[in-house]
């Protein structure tokens, strides 16, 4: 079975992957399942997710056998309606670090819930995915094709910190309401079953490149 490598050391994303790549004839691991040594990630010189998405890509293939996939993800956060001044745009941790001198999930989760009672205890946001597959060919050594495509996930932030310990690495599910059927429902409280359907736009996109990859 090929492997499909995710960039990532967050085992939240690797198990977000799993769950929809799940009848995909690919075995999905992270990327220290197979690399050993430890690699300087690349700098992100984007502003939006898809082309640093692109970026990590075609850095990180260099370092997997030939033939393996790997699957980047970048997302940029739009906040709707709140001031410039507040808005990180694509450096969500900046402010955190900015406000507590250090970034973890507590001091992420605490920040960002004081922004949403800033604007009335909620504020419309949309997470914009950017995605890429690389891979390279055994007589070439280079890269055969680099595939990127988008997707959106619409949400809402709220001032409430709701299981933040569930999700280590991913502080927003504590603070994120979708909505579910027409009424909104806290992230973490969701099933895998609708995990998957909310993902749908998510898995779209990938399932593209990959079906782009077999022709």
């Amino acid at each position: 079975m090929e492997k499909l490598v995710v960039v990532t050391t967050n085992k939240n994303k690797v198990e977000r992957m799993q769950r929809l790549l799940k009848e995909e004839p690919y075995e999905i691991v992270a990327l220290g399942d197979v690399v050993n040594e430890k690699i300087e990630e690349p700098d992100e010189i984007f502003e939006n997710g898809l082309d640093n998405a692109i970026i990590k890509s075609t850095y990180y293939v260099d370092y997997v056998e030939e033939g393996t996939l790997v699957l980047s993800e970048d997302d940029t956060i739009e906040f709707v309606g709140i001031n410039e001044e507040d808005d990180p745009k694509g450096h969500i941790k900046r402010p955190v670090v900015k406000k507590y001198g250090s970034f973890t999930d507590e001091n992420a989760a605490n920040y960002y819930k004081d922004l949403a009672a800033k604007y009335g205890g909620s504020i419309p946001m949309n997470f914009r995915y950017g995605h890429s597959i690389a891979f390279k060919t055994s007589d070439s050594k280079k890269f055969k094709k680099v595939l990127a495509k988008s997707s959106t996930l619409e949400s809402r932030l709220v001032n409430e910190i709701y299981k933040l310990e569930k999700r280590p690495g991913y502080f927003l599910a504590s603070l994120m309401e979708v909505l579910v059927d027409g009424k909104w429902v806290k992230y973490n409280d969701l099933s895998d079953a609708e995990l998957v359907k909310l993902d749908y736009d998510l898995y779209d996109s990938i399932k593209y490149m990959l079906d782009e990859i077999k022709k």
